[in-house]
C-alpha cells in the first residue's frame, strides 16, 4: 500500500478508537438519567431514545470500524509491494472513504488527560502486584508514571494521544522523554 494509504488507516484508527474511547468515557446511567429526567421530558421520543442508546450504538459502530480496519490494514503483497491486506490494491478506496468521512465529521482523536493516564497505569500495576501510590508526570507526548516507592516497578508511559501504555527503563526524566519521543518518531 502507498505511503498515503497508510497513512489513512493510521488515521482512522486513531479517529475510531477517539469515537470509542468518548464512548467508553461516557456515564450510561447519566445517559439514562438525562433521557428520563426533567430535561429529557422536553425532548421529542427520537432524541430521547437517542440519547439513552447514544453510548451503546457509538460502540457497536465504532467497534464494527475496527473489524473493517482489522481487514484493510498494510501488507505486502507476493512480490513485496505494499498493498491493502482486505482488497489486495495499492490504494484501498475504503480506507481513503472511511478516512475523508472521519475527517469531514471532525472526528478527532481525544487526547489523553492526566486523570485518564493515572487510572490506566493504576490499572496496569494492579494487575501486577498490590496497589501502590503512584507519581504522574506529564510531558507533550503523554506522563510518565512511576511507583512511588523506591525499588519497584519500571516507569510507565502512557501516550497523550492513544493511550497507549510502555514499559520503560528507570531512566531520569529526560533521557526517558528523549527514548520516548524517538520511539514514537520511529512507529510513525
Amino acid at each position: 500500500m502507498t505511503g498515503r494509504a497508510a497513512w489513512d488507516h493510521a488515521q482512522a484508527h486513531r479517529r475510531v478508537h477517539a469515537v470509542m474511547t468518548s464512548a467508553m468515557r461516557a456515564d450510561a446511567s447519566a445517559l439514562e438519567a438525562l433521557a428520563t429526567g426533567p430535561a429529557g421530558a422536553r425532548l421529542d421520543p427520537y432524541t430521547r431514545e437517542f440519547v439513552r442508546d447514544s453510548r451503546r450504538l457509538l460502540l457497536a459502530g465504532s467497534a464494527g470500524l475496527t473489524c473493517v480496519l482489522a481487514a484493510h490494514r498494510p501488507g505486502e503483497g507476493p512480490d513485496g509491494t505494499p498493498i491493502c491486506r482486505g482488497c489486495g490494491t495499492r490504494d484501498c478506496r475504503t480506507l481513503h472513504g472511511l478516512a475523508d468521512v472521519l475527517t469531514a465529521y471532525a472526528v478527532r482523536p481525544v487526547p489523553i488527560d492526566r486523570a485518564e493516564a493515572w487510572r490506566r497505569a493504576d490499572a496496569c500495576f494492579r494487575a501486577e502486584a498490590r496497589p501502590v501510590p503512584l507519581a504522574v508526570d506529564e510531558f507533550d507526548e503523554g506522563f510518565i508514571v512511576r511507583p512511588v516507592r523506591p525499588g519497584g516497578a519500571s516507569p510507565l508511559i502512557v501516550d497523550r494521544g492513544t493511550g497507549a501504555l510502555t514499559r520503560w527503563p528507570d531512566f531520569r526524566r529526560e533521557v526517558l522523554i528523549e527514548h520516548y519521543c524517538r520511539y514514537i518518531g520511529d512507529r510513525l
